[in-house]
This record gives C-alpha cells, sequence and structure tokens, in this order.
C-alpha cells in the first residue's frame, strides 16, 4: 500500500482538559493510489519526561455525508517497559474528543484488534510516523535516529 500526505500536516498547540499541559496536535489527510485514506489527528505530549503520541485515524468515505461509513482507531505510541525502541498499542480511539458524525464510530480497544480495517490502520499509523516530521520527531528523535 503506497501512501502519501496530502499537504503539509495542520500542527496548533492546545492545553490538555485534564491536567492543562500543552501539546502539539498535528492532523494530516493521507491519499492511497484510489484517493483519500484517512484523516488522521497526532497529540504529541510529553507528561513528567514521557514522549507520547496519541494517533487517532479516521478510516472510511470522505466524500458527501457518509459519516456512518466512518471508523476511527486509536493508538498510543511510546515507551514500553523492556524495549528501547517506542511502541505501539490500541486505545480507546479518540478519547479526548467530543462525539461528533467526524468520527464516525470510534472503536474500543477490542473492537479495534478485530476489526477488519485494523491492517490499514496499523498501516496508516507506520505511515504517519515515518512521514510526519513534528510525530516522527517527537517520538524518535530523541533517539538519534
Amino acid at each position: 500500500m503506497t501512501f502519501f500526505l496530502d499537504e503539509s500536516p495542520d500542527v496548533s498547540q492546545r492545553q490538555c482538559s485534564d491536567c492543562g499541559a500543552e501539546y502539539t496536535l498535528a492532523k494530516n489527510f493521507v491519499l492511497d493510489e484510489s484517493g483519500p485514506k484517512a484523516i488522521v489527528f497526532s497529540a504529541l505530549h510529553q507528561h513528567h519526561g514521557v514522549l507520547e503520541a496519541w494517533i487517532d485515524a479516521i478510516l472510511g468515505t470522505f466524500d458527501g455525508e457518509a459519516t456512518d461509513q466512518r471508523t476511527t482507531f486509536g493508538a498510543r505510541v511510546g515507551p514500553v517497559d523492556g524495549s528501547p525502541e517506542p511502541a505501539a498499542t490500541a486505545v480507546p480511539a479518540a478519547a479526548p474528543y467530543e462525539d461528533s458524525d467526524l468520527w464516525g464510530h470510534k472503536l474500543t480497544r477490542e473492537e479495534a484488534l478485530a476489526h477488519p480495517l485494523i491492517d490499514d490502520f496499523w498501516a496508516v499509523v507506520d505511515f504517519i510516523l515515518e512521514n510526519d516530521p513534528h510525530v516522527n520527531h517527537h517520538v524518535y528523535g530523541h533517539l538519534g535516529h
């Protein structure tokens, strides 16, 4: 599967509604050879010295009002016990965001792991980690890659 970014990421500074800490939000529109593939929100947090990227990817239909054909997956990318490299794990999708038609169905971790589009989701996450310079630097920049 070959992906590309529609344009440069839309990057803004936000404030966490839970703890008040600032974080960076990078939004991307990911395309493949057939057209729109995903809308991706990457929340880049650094709490207490821990670098984490919370990535929510909306997969589905993006033309018109067919929001019932959208599914949102979530992942946390960051340190894990026993690994020098960050790792991605499935999490409840778009948890900090208010419900809206944009998200379609927000998957739980269990729903995501059993979903037929899970491989597409992980491919989008890998693409964002490699190709969005903000996300890449946040997750890997401290490792000296």
